[in-house]
């Protein structure tokens, strides 16, 4: 039995719209995930606890859209 997804080509239109929308919000998202991965070693320790925080808001809403499948 085939346990994947069906690809995006055979979905139905509004799948497709969603798997579309789900991929630009998250690559609107990486620049952000990136610049607080670097914040993440500074040398100031209010400065990593607050980027922990971002990185870990981002990763929440990763894994809602990633469950929005």
């Amino acid at each position: 039995m085939n346990d994947r997804p069906p690809s995006s080509a055979n979905a139905p239109p509004a799948d497709q719209a969603a798997s579309a929308m789900r991929h630009d919000v998250r690559n609107l998202l990486a620049p952000a995930m990136m610049a607080l991965d670097r914040l993440s070693a500074h040398a100031d320790p209010n400065v990593r606890a607050e980027a922990e925080r971002g990185i870990a808001a981002i990763e929440a809403a990763v894994r809602r859209l990633k469950a929005r499948v």
